[in-house]
């Protein structure tokens, strides 16, 4: 399994209407190839940061959909929120614990 996990920072105090705008936007998504789990997380520190965090089942998966027109047209209404700083990290899983 592969890992994307991308933080970022929003404009400040947009919190809550750019949650609202990512649930909508997921929504318009749909089901992806490969896609097994997605999650936003809130930067407890930086109430104005977070973390969108997402499982794959392959890389050739997440790569594809993140190089795809898809991911770009699903992606636009977020972005009048970003204010540029962001980093995106790829990760191999290499354990998984369910509980």
């Amino acid at each position: 399994m592969y890992m994307r996990i991308v933080w970022g920072k929003i404009l400040p105090g947009k919190w809550d209407e750019f949650n609202a705008a990512f649930k909508t936007a997921m929504a318009k998504r749909g089901n992806l190839k490969g896609l097994k789990n997605h999650w936003l997380a809130r930067d407890q520190n930086d109430p104005d940061a977070g973390y969108s965090i997402t499982l794959w089942d392959s890389e050739e998966a997440m790569r594809a959909f993140w190089d795809s027109d898809k991911r770009k047209e699903i992606m636009a209404p977020l972005e009048p929120f970003y204010v540029n700083q962001f980093t995106t990290t790829h990760c191999e899983v290499t354990y998984e614990m369910v509980s």
